[in-house]
């Protein structure tokens, strides 16, 4: 009795905790946690509430809306992207690529590939009609600093490890949805040191390889688990009307590209040496809701990063693929 009574302590400790967890990861303009304990919640709030404001955004270059919603007495911001663009060809970074489409409809297709994947790197979006303009509208990281922005203020992340671990699912999925766009200034950095993954307009290109999937060294083992076991019809359904059927059949394509090597570099290495189990962030050696910036270095020296081989290699992977030098 006393083992059965400690159990469903700790059953509902542990359920406390994922409550008090789905509540906080939102905030509002006020800084303070919205009260959303869903992403079906955060979703229904996002198609239902009124514009009360709206200014452009200089930063993007397809200058999206920046809105502020209300309903009864809560507040959120959020985006508002209607980009369209179709070519037969693109250029980026000296590379070209055929079949390009910029659309505001991929937005809502990378956050529901992250559902899938049981990530929660991508902020909740949804599809929406604005001043008569189709678009998508998606929820706003208050507080929030671009990688780019951190580098400049010379800021450091409190756990090296965890930091250059959310790098690894950032690879793996910007890898899956095939995103050739990603840079400093749309990876999004919260008070938690929380990595967020927005702007995926211009990802789900039309082909099975994968750049740079040597890249790819690590994987949090649901993440692992989920990839593996994905449902290709449950893809199709979720992704219909969002994505065009090719785009979707090369999505399904790019997974398996991802398992087979997941699965080489465990099978030769182990899984302790690929898998990983995620920890909850915030604990006491990453203070929540503070940025930290680095100890100054003894006589003037330059401070040298205290990362393992391994830690140090994904960290200058992370910082080679978003254009920038290790500060980690």
């Amino acid at each position: 009795m006393r083992r059965l009574c400690l159990l469903l302590l700790g059953a509902a400790a542990g359920l406390a905790a994922l409550a008090a967890g789905a509540q906080d990861r939102w905030r509002g303009p006020d800084g303070g946690y919205l009260p959303f304990a869903t992403d079906e919640e955060v979703l229904a709030f996002l198609r239902d509430a009124e514009v009360i404001e709206r200014k452009d955004l200089a930063e993007g270059i397809n200058r999206p809306l920046k809105v502020r919603l209300r309903r009864g007495d809560l507040e959120a911001h959020a985006v508002f992207r209607t980009v369209n663009v179709k070519k037969p060809r693109h250029e980026n970074g000296g590379n070209v690529y055929l079949d390009f489409h910029d659309s505001y409809l991929h937005e809502c297709a990378a956050y529901e590939v992250s559902r899938l994947l049981g990530l929660d790197h991508v902020p909740p979006c949804v599809v929406r009609d604005l001043d008569r303009r189709r678009g998508t509208l998606q929820l706003w990281i208050e507080n929030a600093m671009t990688e780019e922005k951190r580098r400049q203020r010379g800021l450091e992340a409190p756990g090296p490890v965890d930091w250059a671990r959310q790098h690894q699912t950032l690879l793996l999925f910007d890898a899956l949805i095939y995103n050739f766009d990603r840079n400093q200034g749309n990876m999004l950095i919260d008070p938690e040191w929380k990595l967020w993954f927005i702007d995926h307009t211009r990802s789900f290109h039309p082909s099975d390889q994968i750049e740079d999937l040597d890249r790819i060294v690590w994987c949090e083992r649901r993440l692992w688990q989920r990839l593996r076991a994905l449902d290709p019809a449950e893809v199709e359904r979720r992704l219909s009307g969002l994505l065009e059927p090719g785009r979707i059949a090369h999505l399904l394509k790019r997974r398996e590209v991802l398992v087979r090597h997941l699965g080489r570099r465990i099978a030769a290495a182990g899984e302790g040496a690929v898998l990983y189990d995620a920890v909850p962030r915030g604990g006491a050696s990453v203070p929540r809701g503070s940025y930290r910036r680095p100890a100054p270095p003894p006589d003037g020296q330059t401070p040298q990063p205290r990362l393992c081989s391994t830690c140090r290699a994904l960290a200058m992977s992370a910082a080679k693929r978003s254009g920038g030098a290790v500060s980690t």
